[in-house]
């Protein structure tokens, strides 16, 4: 965001967010984001602190490609928010990553990007983000905005965390230092609810 909103100014709501099941997507889920059907496959619901929509009426330039060389990684990135469930919706394709709109963008200046994807698809397969359990400290991850800039992080912490034990609050910061948050699955499959048990999310801080 080129207007900067302070942390000691930013007001924040209660809510409700969740990443989108990271398995694959069910067949009969809706494709208009605002009357998504029931999926079953979506994680359990966890709380966050999310800032008021209201105070994000500034101008970002969306990421549209996320690159990790040393992984394999090259994805169309689109933005994407949260649907009637209070979920943050994510593309169908697990070769396509969605960007949590409401949140900070790569020009920001401030706060995290959050990009996440689905791990894999029962008719495409495995996505590229199934390499992010692979991912080290210290790897480069470049994210391409609407303008045509380039940003590039550095990878610091990769974590598998429990679905219900992840601390979405954490991630979800639209103030502080600028950091990239990957995020998809991971972990066993249970195939009677049709997703997996974690989620892996790895942490990045801006270099340039």
């Amino acid at each position: 965001m080129r207007t900067r909103l302070a942390a000691t100014t930013l007001l924040t709501v209660a809510g409700l967010v969740l990443i989108s099941g990271c398995s694959a997507p069910s067949l009969t889920q809706g494709k208009e984001r605002g009357t998504p059907a029931y999926d079953p496959f979506r994680a359990a619901r966890v709380e966050a602190t999310l800032p008021s929509l209201d105070l994000l009426q500034v101008v970002k330039s969306p990421p549209t490609r996320v690159t990790v060389p040393d992984l394999g990684i090259d994805m169309p990135v689109e933005p994407h928010g949260r649907d009637a469930d209070g979920q943050m919706s994510l593309p169908e394709s697990p070769f396509d990553a969605g960007w949590y709109e409401f949140g900070s963008a790569p020009n920001s200046g401030t706060g995290n990007t959050i990009i996440a994807a689905h791990v894999d698809d029962r008719v495409e397969g495995v996505g590229p983000f199934a390499q992010l359990r692979g991912a080290q400290p210290g790897t480069r991850v470049r994210v391409t905005d609407a303008e045509g800039t380039r940003h590039i992080y550095e990878i610091v912490s990769v974590e598998k965390l429990d679905k219900g034990e992840v601390p979405w609050g954490r991630y979800f910061q639209t103030f502080g230092p600028e950091k990239l948050i990957l995020v998809t699955c991971g972990g066993d499959f249970i195939e009677e609810i049709r997703n997996y048990t974690d989620n892996y999310i790895v942490t990045a801080e801006k270099v340039s």
